[in-house]
């Protein structure tokens, strides 16, 4: 299973009681998509870098979840006509490596010395 983060960018015409909506059916579409530890979703709203349809500023939804990899393209298909949803970007973050233990090597020996002679 991969570890993602899902970023979407919701218009701000959108009351806040619809984008908390939007954001909690996203939630209960990757549920059903196979998604697990689906986390809490964060909102706020944020300027934009460049205008997107018009719009200088924008809500800004991030969920973070595991799953399969086809959870994103499944995701797309469904939410990709949903109302006041402008941008969606899926991330897919690294897993972690669990850190190795260092193996004690052994000190170099000294080159024995020549004898005089």
């Amino acid at each position: 299973m991969n570890s993602y983060e899902l970023a979407m960018i919701v218009s701000p015409d959108l009351a806040e009681k619809d984008v908390q909506k939007l954001a909690q059916d996203s939630k209960e579409l990757l549920a059903a998509s196979g998604a697990t530890a689906v986390s809490d979703e964060q909102v706020e709203r944020r300027a934009l870098a460049y205008p997107i349809k018009k719009h200088n500023e924008a809500n800004y939804v991030y969920v973070s979840f595991s799953g399969p990899p086809s959870i994103p393209e499944k995701f797309r298909y469904e939410m990709r006509h949903r109302e006041g949803l402008m941008r969606m970007a899926f991330v897919c973050k690294p897993v972690p490596k669990p850190p190795v233990a260092a193996e004690a090597a052994p000190a170099p020996q000294p080159a024995p010395e020549a004898p005089n002679g």
